[in-house]
């Protein structure tokens, strides 16, 4: 016989175990239930979204700050769509109580400003609203933390000059174990597959091409360096110093002057301003023949920019002469002059210049560019920067230009007719080998810059007395990049101009600022009225002959300059080694060569001078440099 007691027994236990476990499933999502109603009304749930629409998803873009991450914030086109018809892919079709990482606009209120109280500190100002909120006090926390308020390992002992070196990428490079910037972590934004295209882009409407050639800004497509070098444009930005808007050298301060961006680019540096307020959608929608920004435009629209090929080839079509000239200017100037991080799109913004191509040379691109570029150039700095945009182009070719001995020696020049832009003689070279030899490179300019000192800087490489070249260079105040505000100040960087360097003042602070070692916080103000002092160079202008007298050395400097300098920056990046011995080895050669150069200028540019003296001194440079050992170039590809 089969014993079945214990079976049948089993099945009279079943049915209250199954009834426990209801009982005890219904307390749990009550008692769940009960915490999210009282997390509803603790923090209220936003309204379900609402049906895509192109139309709707680019409001806002005129409003655009000149930040990548804040341009990046701008809804995808395909993004919201597939968001919107699949919940589980991270749309939704109820509230979300409990989102893992909340939106936070860069103009949102939520950004905790860190501004410059009446004695010079720094003060956090918070909504009072979200006081209590323990996201807000996270969130200012990492706000504050970029405020240097102590001697750190190789950065200043007094940090009045540069506050925010707490969040600068320099701060985390003296420490390589503390998460050094690497260049297979860094990207270079360039748009060289678009400025190739524009480049050989044949104008379907009549006339069309005289007049782009009129406004004097196709010149940049001749002027773009296809091949950049990445390494040593990263080594540049780990110098730059956003509290000053200029490098910190090892023996003092430079910077990109306007005069280097007329000289460089030939773009105009001086009349209005590039600001503006008005929407571009309606000038879009009649160029792209559509009554709205819609499915029917898609293809020339990416997240708010535009996708150049496509553009134009919409465009072009319609064959009306002022719709492609203003397209192929808007295309032109988001991909050279105002590069961006969104991948292969160009900002849109410009086109509410280009209305009048009669009046594009009114407007400053000169001064929009440098301050366009100082802003990227701050936040590149930034520890946990991962890219960065801007003109490209410009921070090479100024480079070539002040430091002959960073040129690769694989560096080709094209030959210029007078009046060329300078930058179209520099072409890029082609940097090949994967990353470890591109951080080889880095770690080698690195080195060469922390060693390097005033005597191989070419100072005036455009001749000298640039300030008397284009008067709005010795500007001092605000420059404007539609919402982007940046502080100009010719008077660290005499030595550019020709004249001693002298202790210059403080920097203006701005009215609201947070330079956190997170990009995404980044926010600058100098509030309203500072700008309009463009319109009167003459009253905000560095009068050199009062505040200096020329040179009688490129490298002059007043007394007490350094040590005052020297206090208050980063001398160096990196911790000293034994390496730095064969980097000044290599650095003593090439400051031969640049004094041989420099004294060849002299020559040359003085025909009719008594240069018997200046004759016999070359005499021994050459010598001295014939005895010395060889340049040992950096690693090769």
């Amino acid at each position: 016989m089969v014993d079945t007691r214990g079976k049948k027994k089993l099945k009279e236990v079943e049915p209250s175990r199954v009834t426990n476990r209801i009982v005890l499933r219904s307390r749990r999502e009550e008692a769940e239930n009960e915490r999210r109603r009282a997390r509803l009304v603790e923090n209220p749930s936003p309204p379900p979204p609402v049906p895509f629409d192109l139309d709707t998803a680019f409001e806002g873009v005129d409003e655009y700050d000149g930040s990548d991450d804040n341009y990046d914030d701008f809804p995808d086109v395909n993004d919201a769509f597939f968001e919107s018809n699949h919940p589980s892919a991270g749309g939704s079709s109820g509230p979300r109580l409990e989102p893992e990482a909340p939106f936070v606009s860069s103009s949102s209120s939520q950004f905790v400003h860190v501004r410059r109280g009446a004695r010079g500190r720094f003060e956090s100002s918070r909504p009072d609203s979200e006081e209590g909120s323990t996201s807000k006090r996270k969130k200012a926390r990492e706000a504050d933390s970029w405020i240097l308020d102590r001697s750190g390992p190789g950065g200043p002992i007094d940090h009045s000059l540069i506050p925010s070196f707490g969040g600068h990428v320099a701060y985390r490079l003296w420490d390589d174990g503390l998460g050094a910037r690497r260049m297979d972590s860094f990207k270079l934004s360039t748009r060289a597959l678009a400025v190739n295209y524009l480049k050989d882009y044949k104008f379907q409407s009549e006339g069309a091409a005289a007049l782009v050639e009129r406004t004097g800004l196709r010149k940049l497509l001749d002027c773009s360096i296809q091949h950049l070098d990445g390494p040593l444009l990263v080594a540049f930005v780990e110098r730059w110093q956003p509290d000053t808007n200029t490098f910190h050298m090892p023996f003092g301060e430079m910077t990109i002057t306007l005069h280097d961006v007329a000289v460089l680019l030939g773009i105009p540096v001086g009349e209005d301003m590039v600001v503006g307020n008005e929407s571009v959608k309606a000038q879009l929608c009649e160029m792209l023949r559509v009554e709205q920004l819609n499915e029917r435009s898609k293809p020339s629209l990416k997240s708010g920019g535009l996708v150049c090929v496509e553009a134009m080839q919409q465009v072009g079509r319609f064959r009306e002469r002022d719709s492609e000239v203003r397209m192929f200017l808007t295309c032109l100037l988001g991909t050279t002059l105002f590069v961006d991080r969104s991948g292969d799109r160009a900002q849109v913004w410009p086109l509410q210049f280009l209305g009048d191509t009669r009046r594009v040379r009114k407007y400053s691109w000169g001064s929009a560019t440098l301050a366009y570029l100082y802003r990227q150039l701050g936040m590149a700095s930034r520890a946990d920067c991962k890219g960065m945009g801007g003109y490209l182009t410009l921070l090479q070719s100024w480079i070539y230009e002040y430091f002959p001995c960073l040129r690769d020696q694989k560096l080709g020049t094209r030959g210029l007719v007078c009046g060329e832009p300078f930058a179209k003689k520099w072409e890029g070279v082609r940097i090949g080998g994967g990353a470890q030899l591109m951080n080889e490179r880095l770690d080698h300019y690195r080195r060469v810059l922390d060693n390097m000192t005033d005597e191989f800087i070419f100072w005036c490489p455009f001749g000298p007395r640039p300030g008397e070249m284009v008067s709005r260079s010795l500007y001092s105040g605000v420059i404007r990049c539609m919402s982007v505000e940046e502080m100009y100040d010719p008077s660290r960087c005499l030595r550019q101009f020709g004249y001693v360097q002298t202790i210059p003042s403080d920097p203006l602070p701005p009215v609201d600022v947070c330079r956190s070692a997170n990009v995404k916080m980044y926010s600058l103000s100098y509030g309203p009225g500072l700008s309009e002092l463009w319109k009167a160079p003459q009253c905000h202008s560095v009068q050199l002959d009062s505040i200096s007298r020329p040179v009688q050395k490129p490298e002059d400097t007043e007394d007490g300059y350094l040590q005052w300098y020297m206090g208050r920056t980063h001398p160096r990046i990196v911790c000293p080694s034994a390496a730095d011995q064969e980097i000044h080895h290599h650095l003593s050669h090439d400051q031969l060569a640049v004094k041989l150069v420099r004294e060849f200028r002299t020559v040359i540019e003085h025909p009719y001078d008594d240069h018997l003296d200046l004759l016999l001194g070359l005499q021994g440079l050459l010598k001295e440099y014939d005895e010395a050992t060889p340049y040992q170039p950096p690693p090769q590809y």
